[in-house]
C-alpha cells in the first residue's frame, strides 16, 4: 500500500468535535452503539426478505405484476439489510457486545460477500483514505469506469454517464462471482494486502458461497424452473446493485469533493489534518427526511458517518448538529444537498465530466 500521511498541525477541529460528542453521549446517558430500535429494525428487514422470499419461492403467485413488486421489494429490503445490520455491524457500532457485531456483521455474507474482506476495503481503506487514488478501492472500477480526475482516461468513459447505472445493476452478482475470488487468491484488496488466512477465513469464505448457490440458486432453481429462476435472479440482483451503488456513490463522487492522488509515487503527504479531509471528500444528502434515514442506515449522513464511523447511525441526526456548529466555528465547509434528486444530478453531472479527457485533477 502506498504511503500515505496527514498533517498533525491543524488538528484543533478534529480534537474539539471528538470531545463534544463524548461530552454529547455523556450527558445523555447512553451508549454510542445502537438501540432496541435498531435491533428491532434489523429483524423486521429480515423478516420482510424471507416472507417474500417464501412468497416467490414456494407460494409463486400467478400475476407477473405481483411478482415484480415482491422481486422489487426483495432486492431493495436486501440492501437496506446491507445499510442498516450489516453496515453498522461491521464497524462495531451496531452492539456494545464485539459477539453481537460479529453475528450480525455476517449479514454481509447472507448477500453472498465475504465481511472479512469488506472490513477492509471498506472499513480501512475506504474510511482512512476516502477519495485516494491507489488505495480507497470505492473508486477504483477500471476499465469500465472512471471515477476520480487522477485516473486514465479511455474513450468509452464518454458514455459512463450513460451506461453506470447497468454496471450498478449488475455490481453485486460481480462482486459475489468475481471480486471476492480475486480478493481471496491474491490475499489483496487492491493495493493492499490482506491479514493471512486462518482456517475459519477459508470455512467461511467457501461456506459463504456454497450458503449463496444453495438459497439464491439451487433451491429456486428447483422449485421455480429455469427462465422464472433466471428472471428473478436477474431482477432483484440489478435492484439491489443499482440502491446500493447509488447510495454510496452520492457521497463520494459528486461536484465539488476533493480527491488526492498516491498512485504515481506511492508516497502522498496531504497537507491537512484528517478529519478536515474527511469533510472535504464527503457529502451528507437529504438530512431532514427522516424515511430515507430510516432506511439507508443513516448513509445519507455520510459526513457523521466518516468521522465517527463507531457510532451507531441512529444517532447521526444529532450529531450532525455538533459537526455543524464546529464546523462554523472553524471556517469548514459542511457538503450537503438537500434532496435526494439534486444528489443524484449531481452525481450524473460528475461522472458525466469525468467522462472528459481534460477533467482537472486535484
Amino acid at each position: 500500500m502506498p504511503q500515505i500521511s496527514f498533517a498533525s498541525n491543524n488538528r484543533q477541529f478534529h480534537i474539539e468535535l471528538n470531545e463534544r460528542v463524548k461530552q454529547y453521549f455523556k450527558e445523555k446517558n447512553m451508549s454510542q452503539r445502537g438501540n432496541a430500535k435498531l435491533f428491532f429494525k434489523a429483524i423486521f428487514m429480515y423478516a420482510v426478505v424471507l416472507s417474500c422470499y417464501t412468497v416467490l419461492v414456494f407460494i409463486q403467485p400467478e400475476s407477473a405484476l405481483l411478482n415484480i413488486a415482491l422481486l422489487t421489494v426483495f432486492g431493495t429490503f436486501l440492501a437496506f439489510i446491507g445499510f442498516n445490520v450489516m453496515h453498522d455491524s461491521c464497524h462495531g457500532a451496531f452492539s456494545n457486545n464485539s459477539n453481537v457485531n460479529d453475528v450480525f456483521g455476517y449479514s454481509m455474507n447472507f448477500l453472498g460477500a465475504e465481511c472479512r474482506f469488506w472490513k477492509v476495503k471498506h472499513n480501512v481503506l475506504h474510511h482512512t483514505y476516502t477519495n485516494v487514488d491507489g488505495v480507497d478501492d470505492d473508486i477504483f472500477k477500471p476499465p469500465f469506469l472512471r471515477m476520480s480526475p487522477n485516473q486514465a482516461y479511455l474513450p468509452l468513459h464518454k458514455y459512463q454517464s450513460w451506461y453506470m447505472l447497468f454496471l450498478y445493476g449488475i455490481s453485486t452478482m460481480f462482486w459475489v462471482f468475481w471480486m471476492d475470488s480475486v480478493k481471496y487468491f491474491t490475499d489483496k484488496v487492491h493495493t493492499t494486502d490482506l491479514p493471512k488466512k486462518k482456517l475459519a477465513d477459508h470455512v467461511s469464505f467457501w461456506a459463504t458461497k456454497l450458503f449463496y448457490i444453495g438459497f439464491y440458486i439451487v433451491t429456486p432453481l428447483v422449485f421455480l424452473g429455469f427462465s422464472k429462476f433466471i428472471f428473478g435472479f436477474f431482477f432483484f440482483n440489478f435492484v439491489m446493485g443499482i440502491v446500493m451503488s447509488v447510495v454510496f456513490q452520492l457521497a463520494h463522487v459528486v461536484e465539488g469533493v476533493d480527491y488526492a492522488n498516491a498512485q504515481e509515487t506511492g508516497v502522498l503527504a496531504i497537507d491537512e489534518d484528517w478529519a478536515i479531509f474527511q469533510m472535504k471528500t464527503t457529502f451528507d444528502f437529504c438530512p431532514d427526511n427522516k424515511f430515507l434515514t430510516w432506511s439507508l442506515g443513516g448513509l445519507n449522513f455520510q459526513v457523521e458517518h466518516h468521522l465517527f464511523p463507531k457510532v451507531s447511525h441512529v444517532h447521526y441526526p444529532a450529531i450532525r448538529k455538533i459537526v455543524i456548529e464546529l464546523a462554523n466555528k472553524y471556517g469548514i465547509q459542511h457538503n450537503e444537498f438537500p434532496s435526494f434528486w439534486i444528489a443524484l444530478k449531481s452525481h450524473f453531472r460528475m461522472m458525466h465530466s469525468l467522462g472528459k479527457p481534460n477533467a482537472i485533477a486535484a
